[in-house]
């Protein structure tokens, strides 16, 4: 072993999970006390050599003093910074995250933003076409000119809902787009709009949201990296081949560590893109093996993963404590510097 992958592993505030299988989004209180060093240490303890949290979790909120959106209470406003601080110290390079699909807090004050029909816990998903895209690029542009990030992951990268099977719905903000890309008017009912037609939207809109996003990190930090979370249910769907998001992307994301998507992306990518893997996290099976760290390696592969903190306190529960485990037992198995 001589290549030294990435090595992530996030202590996610974006959930909370207080029994073996009950999740729920965070509340910014409950979370925004906890001690950035201490948070740094349990990171580096399981392995890590890089850190990461985010500049604002899909509740809505900032855990950096934003101007853009609410912020967590403090001292939770200063959180992102105090950990960049501990992992730059410390020689390790600092990811941070935005949601592209969801924003809680914009969702319900902003419903003319939102894809009619769409799921996503409750809220529905945010429009790539409306002013989302517009406010989430000054978002990223504001913590970038605050800091010196080195990575940015863009989760939940998707048009309506996690599946890429959503069909496109009229709305006002839908109306313009479609006749560009479409080359005729938005019909007024979404069963007018043919299957071909909704993937090839799809695509072109987010093609459009992606470059907006990257050239906001790119125009605020040239050397950031970005990558983005879908996340793919299979390989190769068809919303996906040959996409600008594939192939202009610094780094490809899998939120799973199945052999089809992972060998897809491996073929798919250009010599430079590296290959990151969630090999720990996902709840549902068969998504997520931890034990297939080895191979994951030799293919050339870098690595994520995530538990949900269980409060009162940011730790996990006890049901974590095997995965923990194996986590740990794989990061150090690893090169790490």
């Amino acid at each position: 072993m001589n290549r030294i992958p990435i090595k992530l592993f996030v202590l996610d505030f974006n959930w909370v999970r207080d029994a073996e299988r009950s999740m729920r989004p965070s509340t910014p209180q409950e979370l925004a006390g906890e001690d950035p060093a201490e948070f740094a240490r349990w990171h580096m303890d399981i392995g890590c050599n890089a850190l990461f949290h985010h500049a604002y979790t899909f509740n809505g909120c900032a855990w950096y003093p934003s101007r853009l959106g609410p912020c967590a209470p403090e001292p939770g406003s200063r959180f992102l910074g105090k950990v960049l601080d501990i992992a730059h110290r410390a020689g390790l390079p600092f990811h941070t995250y935005f949601c592209v699909g969801q924003d809680r807090f914009t969702c319900a004050n902003r419903l003319d933003w939102v894809v009619p029909g769409s799921s996503g816990f409750g809220p529905g998903m945010l429009a790539p076409e409306s002013g989302w895209t517009d406010l989430l690029c000054r978002r990223v542009e504001e913590a970038l000119g605050m800091y010196p990030i080195d990575a940015v992951l863009f989760d939940w990268f998707v048009y309506g809902d996690l599946r890429p099977d959503f069909g496109v719905r009229p709305a006002p903000f839908v109306e313009k787009p479609f006749r560009e890309i479409i080359g005729r008017a938005m019909p007024e009912k979404a069963e007018d709009i043919t299957a071909q037609e909704s993937l090839r939207y799809k695509r072109e809109v987010l093609a459009r949201q992606f470059r907006r996003l990257r050239d906001a990190v790119k125009g605020a930090r040239p050397q950031c990296a970005v990558y983005f979370n879908v996340p793919y249910h299979e390989a190769a769907e068809p919303l996906w081949v040959d996409h600008p998001m594939l192939r202009e992307s610094d780094w490809l994301f899998a939120e799973c560590s199945r052999t089809d998507v992972v060998d897809w992306l491996l073929r798919v990518r250009r010599p430079e893109q590296r290959i990151i893997v969630t090999f720990s996290g996902r709840l549902d099976e068969g998504q997520c093996d931890v034990r297939s760290w080895r191979a994951l390696y030799e293919k050339g592969c870098d690595f994520f993963g995530y538990c949900f903190p269980n409060p009162p306190g940011m730790l996990p529960g006890p049901w974590y404590d095997e995965e923990l485990r194996l986590v740990r037992e794989a990061f150090h198995a690893l090169p790490h510097r």
